[in-house]
């Protein structure tokens, strides 16, 4: 009996550290949990910045390419204008510009690409890019 009462303080007092051991193992297996999912989310973050980056940059240089477009098309009308006396017959024909932007934008909706849209509908790379562009973001969102 006396050697059980021995055998018993002794896990007794090698219980406790053991007890703590196991304990500071758990929480440093949980933290590692943790921390492998604090970071893959991060790098998920980080990858939709990164695309959100690169819409936006596409956006304003397709808006600057639009932009340009209006100006050569007004400069295009000064000059007209200061070469005709009468601005009836500036304009003979008047392309219906939402018809070309609509066509273009149902073929991006069909998954057509920037440059069979160039192609078909005579826009600008910047213009194509940018209808291209929008509809992704609707599909997306």
């Amino acid at each position: 009996m006396n050697q059980l009462n021995g055998l018993t303080n002794n896990l007794d007092q090698f219980s406790l550290p053991v007890f703590i051991l196991l304990g500071s193992i758990f929480l440093l297996c949980i933290s590692t949990l943790l921390l492998l999912r604090i970071t893959r989310k991060l790098k998920q973050e980080y990858k939709q910045v990164k695309t959100i980056r690169e819409d936006l940059k596409a956006f304003s240089v397709s808006a600057i390419g639009v932009g340009k477009r209006v100006l050569q098309l007004e400069q295009r009308q000064r000059k007209a204008l200061k070469n005709n006396s009468e601005p009836e017959r500036v304009v003979t024909y008047v392309e219906p510009a939402n018809q070309t932007y609509d066509e273009a934008a149902h073929m991006a909706r069909q998954g057509k690409n920037v440059e069979s849209i160039m192609h078909r509908c005579g826009l600008s790379h910047s213009e194509a890019e940018l209808i291209f562009l929008m509809n992704r973001l609707d599909q997306a969102g």
